[in-house]
């Protein structure tokens, strides 16, 4: 378990937007660890977890695209029943609380990332481990 930054970015929903940016991030050899777009009309907050945090935000500058910067935790989870409701259980027992979770496994990979925007980052950080 690691304590991330992630980018909230605003991006507007039409066709080829996402695109723009991840092509602009491409160039500059930021990779996308993570990233959650929701269905929602007009302008949507997509969330980016990156490998180069500093270049990300200034390719958002460049293009105009306004955002936000926090603290998440992003949790290697194993692909087995119980193994997410085990480090959820945990959060819950220490009265964390969380906000918005999103992640993915590939078959045959063995684990998941998860990320987990939660009332109290640091104390997740330790009771996660």
């Amino acid at each position: 378990m690691a304590v991330v930054k992630q980018l909230s970015v605003m991006v507007e929903n039409k066709r080829g937007a996402l695109a723009e940016l991840c092509s602009e991030l491409a160039k500059v050899a930021v990779n996308i660890v993570a990233f959650s777009v929701p269905e929602q009309a007009g302008v949507a907050p997509v969330r980016l977890v990156v490998n180069g945090i500093d270049a990300a935000k200034k390719i958002c500058g460049s293009l105009g695209i306004k955002y936000d910067e926090e603290e998440v935790i992003a949790a290697r989870v194993s692909d087995r029943p119980g193994a997410l409701g085990k480090l959820t259980r945990k959060l819950a027992d220490h009265n964390i609380d969380i906000k918005y979770a999103y992640g993915s496994i590939l078959k045959g990979a063995g684990a998941a990332i998860v990320i987990l925007a939660v009332s109290d980052v640091a104390a997740a950080a330790k009771v996660a481990k």
